[in-house]
């Protein structure tokens, strides 16, 4: 193991690490496994690693729970319109007439939840939705699978049905070539109006500008978004000031004894390791996670 300085690299077998530029891994020519300390890859050079034998594993599982549970937060908030009464607390106001006029609250059941991305995340998601009496569809690249906990399972073929049937749409779903740029204007416009979308996947699964003029435009009811196109967001970013928005900071996974989980997942491979055992979470070489 080792740092991320190109001295320490020369030697390394193995490392432990969350980023690996190109300029490193060609340093390291005795490097034969990458394990990374988060879910997503992309900050790692995959093609030149996995074009060398190198095996590369993550972090899987470790954010599932407290990323489901962030997507059900952010789901009540909405149904209870807690942004909105949170402006009026801060401006002290009794919005009474208002709530229960045009902003009655919903309920989440009977309510039907799109998921992109069943992994280990979108699983933990559905379990949750379902307890709330949710209906859970979900779009994934093999459709041919039943998933637990799923109601009906979409193939990309099938994109645009799935998304006219979900009023809220959670995306937990790794960035490939598949799923880069795969909620453009014409897929927002595909979810029944007053849909929210919530992110907790990778930000350029969403055409960003798409989704702010879908808000603007009042077609969407609401989005989170955990991830964005740039970190930190910009002071400047229209999402700031677009309606019916909860930003958090890219911190849906992580919660109080985090870290101790990540560290003993390597140990456990690094154990693994060394009685040449395979690996938990490996990445595909095919398809990137």
């Amino acid at each position: 193991m080792c740092s991320s300085d190109l001295a320490g690299l020369r030697e390394c077998e193995v490392a432990y690490t969350w980023i690996l530029k190109p300029e490193e891994a060609e340093t390291a020519s005795r490097l034969k496994w990458v394990h990374t300390s988060a879910v997503a890859v992309e900050t790692l050079c995959l093609d030149q690693l996995f074009a060398r034998g190198v095996v590369v594993s993550n972090t899987r599982g470790v954010q599932a729970v407290p990323i489901a549970e962030h997507v059900m937060a952010v789901l009540l908030a909405f149904a209870k319109h807690l942004p909105f009464v949170l402006h009026q607390q801060r401006q002290a106001q009794w919005s009474q007439n208002q709530f229960l006029g045009n902003r009655m609250p919903w309920l989440l059941r009977g309510r039907t939840l799109g998921l992109i991305g069943v992994g280990t995340i979108g699983s933990e998601i559905a379990g949750r939705a379902h307890a709330f009496g949710m209906r859970v569809i979900a779009l994934r690249r093999r459709a041919d699978e039943a998933v637990p906990g799923i109601d009906r399972v979409y193939g990309k073929e099938g994109l645009h049905e799935f998304l006219s049937q979900c009023q809220a749409l959670a995306i937990a779903a790794p960035l490939t070539p598949d799923t880069l740029g795969l909620l453009g204007a014409e897929q927002c416009a595909a979810l029944p109006k007053g849909a929210i979308v919530i992110n907790v996947g990778r930000a350029k699964i969403v055409d960003t500008d798409a989704l702010v003029a879908a808000l603007a435009s009042g077609h969407l009811g609401g989005a989170s978004l955990d991830v964005f196109p740039q970190e930190p967001l910009p002071p400047s970013h229209p999402l700031w000031t677009t309606p019916n928005v909860i930003l958090t900071p890219h911190t849906s996974g992580f919660r109080e004894g985090h870290w101790d989980e990540v560290v003993e997942l390597f140990a456990e491979n690094l154990d693994r390791y060394l009685r040449q055992q395979p690996l938990r979470f490996e990445i595909s070489p095919e398809h990137g996670y």
